[in-house]
């Protein structure tokens, strides 16, 4: 399935200072549903999961603060608690009490922290194929894709060309991912390049579990069947340690789930909502 879906509507949010880029599916009557993307990467990368769902909800997906179109921080100010106060800061523009938060990877550490420590901040949560623990390696990589120049592309062609993700395994279309690099990509200096600011992979190491039990209210956890960053172990973990958590795998799918299956997991966070609203969950 082709699905690179549209962009929605382009919406600013001024946050503490910056400049959040936000864009935005579906009539404001609807549920309110906020959509979080991972490290490095943009909102864009739900433009076709948001398709699926803008008839059913108002949606509003954010660009965190170093990423997309969003405006660069000031160091050291890109660690999780400054991106759940902006979320926190754009949820309150939105005029949201409690919307159902949606993340992936990052985005899903982002909403699950937020859902934890602000519990009447969020409705529902759905975390996506979250990272659940940190090593010294990672650290150290994360040191060294920080201080790597960015890259450079004489054209939109290039970049599109040259992009890959990480991790690299994906089923995605080739056109989905040259959506995401054409949505990613500034021009600076006569140059093209990506637009987020590499200072971004400098954030702490990563605890989930000092803060998953918090969350009360009720949460989807999903993953790809064959991914490598939250494996099934660590999937059914987080269930478990959920006051209301439920679990789901989309078959034939990586990390990336998102993008490998955008209908699968849009259906499977659809009937979990129904089930919610049903009293059906176990």
């Amino acid at each position: 399935m082709n699905n690179v879906g549209t962009c929605g509507a382009t919406r600013a949010i001024e946050a503490r200072g910056l400049r959040l880029a936000a864009w935005e599916w579906g009539a404001r009557e609807r549920p309110a549903m906020l959509l979080l993307h991972s490290l490095a990467a943009h909102s864009h990368w739900w433009d076709g999961m948001a398709a699926l769902l803008e008839d059913t909800f108002h949606i509003v997906a954010l660009d965190f603060r170093g990423h997309g179109h969003s405006g660069h921080a000031m160091l050291p100010a890109y660690h999780f608690v400054d991106y759940v106060a902006d979320v926190i800061a754009g949820l309150d523009v939105l005029g949201w009490r409690a919307p159902i938060v949606v993340g992936h990877s990052m985005g899903a550490y982002v909403g699950s922290m937020l859902a934890a420590r602000h519990t009447e901040r969020v409705g529902a949560l759905v975390i996506g194929d979250m990272l659940t623990g940190w090593t010294d390696a990672m650290s150290e990589r994360a040191r060294v894709m920080a201080e790597r120049p960015a890259p450079a592309f004489a054209n939109l062609d290039e970049a599109g060309a040259r992009f890959r993700l990480t991790p690299p395994e994906t089923r995605a279309p080739a056109g989905v991912l040259r959506h995401l690099a054409e949505t990613g990509i500034v021009e600076r200096d006569g140059a093209f390049t990506f637009a987020f600011d590499r200072h971004v992979f400098l954030h702490p190491p990563l605890d989930p579990w000092s803060f998953l039990s918090r969350i009360r209210c009720p949460a989807l956890v999903i993953r790809g069947e064959s991914s490598v960053v939250m494996p099934r172990e660590a999937g059914e973990r987080v269930t478990a340690v959920l006051q209301q958590g439920s679990f789901v795998e989309v078959k034939d799918a990586w990390h990336h789930v998102i993008l490998d299956d955008p209908a699968a997991f849009a259906d499977a966070v659809s009937r979990w909502l129904v089930d919610m609203q049903k009293g059906d969950l176990r």
